[in-house]
């Protein structure tokens, strides 16, 4: 569900912090132009007091026309834009797209994370959070965008338009993916698609000052709780920095290119050099556990949770304390190199096994040093060779940590009984 929601229902919230006067070269040929309407046209509209319907139309043209001279890309096709209320899109659009079991299969893994404990539904933690975040999503392969207005009177924001619009050219021009295999993948393809729009919306309204634009409307995105956030806006903060380094490498090509080629891992945005020749290790937990205890009758069964899971789990704890958070980057996270994510449950009992590759024993043991800290600022005990109890709180239960070399398991269950019972060492 949360792969779906962020890439059907783009989440417009990370802005630009500034407005800086550039130099208009002008547009490169053939560029600039949009529905007869030119990127530089001056348009008596105000979007913030609402737009009539010809008013819209004129000027989402102006926008496309700029966007094609800013990312140096033509739009193939028209792009409706329809403008709607808050209620309305929570009742329209924010629909769940769930099987009997997935929202408890999406508990484990948020509760793998430390993020939202048992005594919360992820589904419903997550379908508040974007219920009230969302302003704006471009339906894939539709040449649609639906703006959310907060306002009785509809109104349009600049730069959830441009963002929007953006992705409307990235379908046109390349494709765009919808449900990689894991969440790390679709969160890589992510990184690059939300990157290139929030970098396409900060160099479109760099150009304002020769350009005549309203107020762009920026967001500060603050309606999400922390852990959360720090999750879901990785492509947008972290992702901006990764398509900006491709652009500054080999110019807009070297994003075209990344479309063609897409990130197989957060790990490859985070860590520059990392993309394209580093790919992920495959990494397999086989099914050991006990009659009773079972994996979900899903697809999949299993995910992968990435590095950028890895720096927000710890982040979100405060077990680190980066320098720069929107980096995505730090020692204890940094030299991730696959892994796998196995919920399990026994009736209404449930636990999962996680198994991370590192690049080396030392990040191996760097991690499992760090993920025992998470238990200690969690009430987690020692109670026996490698396992740890949380007696009470969201995240109540047993805890296996056992490092092999380059590799660190983490099996958890209601007790430590139940820890050998669903993979035993």
């Amino acid at each position: 569900m949360r792969r779906l929601l962020l890439v059907v229902f783009v989440v417009a919230l990370a802005g630009c912090s500034g407005v800086i006067p550039g130099a208009d070269s002008g547009p490169p040929d053939g560029l600039g132009e949009v529905g007869n309407v030119s990127y530089d046209a001056e348009l008596d509209v105000d979007p913030s007091a609402g737009l009539t319907e010809t008013e819209l139309d004129q000027f989402v043209n102006r926008s496309m026309a700029r966007i094609e001279v800013v990312r140096e890309l033509e739009f193939e096709r028209p792009v409706d834009v329809t403008v709607i209320n808050r209620s309305e899109y929570q009742a329209q659009y924010l629909d769940r797209v769930t099987g009997p079991t997935r929202p408890e299969w999406e508990n484990q893994i948020w509760r793998g994370l430390f993020i939202i404990g048992a005594d919360r539904n992820a589904a419903d933690e997550l379908d508040e959070a974007l219920g009230g975040a969302v302003q704006g999503f471009y339906q894939p392969g539709q040449d649609s965008i639906v703006i959310v207005s907060d306002s009785g009177t509809p109104t349009v924001r600049p730069v959830t338009l441009v963002h929007e619009l953006t992705h409307a050219l990235q379908d046109q021009q390349f494709g765009l993916l919808v449900g990689g295999e894991t969440r790390d993948e679709q969160a890589a393809y992510d990184t690059l698609v939300e990157g290139e729009a929030e970098l396409v919306s900060e160099l479109y309204f760099e150009r304002c000052g020769d350009w005549s634009c309203p107020d762009p409307g920026f967001s500060s995105g603050g309606r999400l709780e922390p852990g959360v956030a720090q999750v879901l806006l990785q492509p947008y903060t972290q992702g901006r920095q990764f398509v900006e380094r491709l652009r500054d490498e080999g110019g807009w090509e070297a994003v075209n290119e990344a479309h063609r080629n897409p990130p197989a891992s957060t790990a490859q945005t985070i860590t520059p050099g990392r993309y394209p020749v580093d790919t992920p290790r495959d990494v397999t937990v086989p099914d050991r556990s006990d009659p009773g205890w079972e994996r979900f009758d899903q697809e999949p069964e299993a995910d992968t949770l990435g590095a950028a899971s890895i720096f927000s789990m710890f982040a979100a704890n405060d077990v680190i304390q980066p320098d720069r958070p929107a980096s995505y980057s730090h020692p204890v996270s940094n030299g991730w190199d696959g892994d796998q994510f196995v919920p399990y449950r026994n009736g209404t009992a449930f636990g999962y096994v996680w198994e991370i590759a590192w690049e080396s024993g030392e990040d191996a043991e760097r991690f499992a040093e760090a993920y025992r800290g998470l238990l200690e600022k969690n009430g987690g005990l020692e109670r026996g060779l490698d396992t740890y109890v949380i007696d009470e709180g969201p995240y109540a239960g047993a805890y296996r940590l056992t490092r092999y070399g380059d590799t660190v398991q983490i099996v958890n269950g209601p007790s430590r009984g139940s820890l050998s019972e669903i993979h035993p060492p």
